[in-house]
């Protein structure tokens, strides 16, 4: 009998440890700083905020780009061919994160990430004629659209480039 309420007793102790052990476990998670490194896309104020390349206040969410620089300062722009062409121009901001808005939702997604369709039907805010999608599947059914190809960020950057340029 004494062996069984001393082998209850020692369920009953490793029972609490283990309880307290997850407790101090989740306080500690809890308490810890989250990972908020991620930077952000600013928060756009559509219809008053002017675009950092041309001055045109940003009215459109389908067409409006940003960029967060290294320093943490954020750039707003009307198009994403004018933050490309910014960001062409004025090289000495570096560039931490690049954010665009996905054609058909309108939501923001990592330009870095997202596929892009150029194209001159396009009506852009300053004639780019560029949008940006969250899937290539959607970015080559629109482009099929048109009869132009889906781009990589890369290749919609060469292409701005290009367009702004000439070469």
């Amino acid at each position: 009998m004494r062996a069984t309420q001393h082998a209850i007793r020692n369920t009953h102790h490793a029972s609490r440890i283990t309880f307290y052990v997850l407790l101090i476990t989740l306080l500690f998670s809890a308490c810890a700083p989250s990972d908020n490194s991620a930077p952000q896309p600013p928060d756009i104020a559509y219809g008053r905020d002017l675009c950092d390349a041309c001055g045109m206040i940003i009215s459109d969410a389908k067409f409006a780009a940003a960029t967060v620089l290294a320093d943490g300062e954020t750039r707003k722009f009307d198009d994403i061919g004018d933050m490309f062409g910014y960001h062409g121009d004025h090289p000495e901001h570096q560039v931490r994160a690049w954010f665009v808005h996905d054609h058909d939702t309108e939501k923001w997604l990592r330009g870095e990430k997202a596929f892009y369709v150029v194209g001159p039907s396009i009506q852009s805010p300053m004639g780019h004629g560029i949008v940006a999608f969250a899937e290539k599947a959607a970015a080559e059914t629109f482009a099929a659209g048109l009869g132009v190809n889906a781009l990589t960020f890369d290749e919609a950057r060469a292409a701005a480039h290009m367009e702004m340029h000439g070469r």
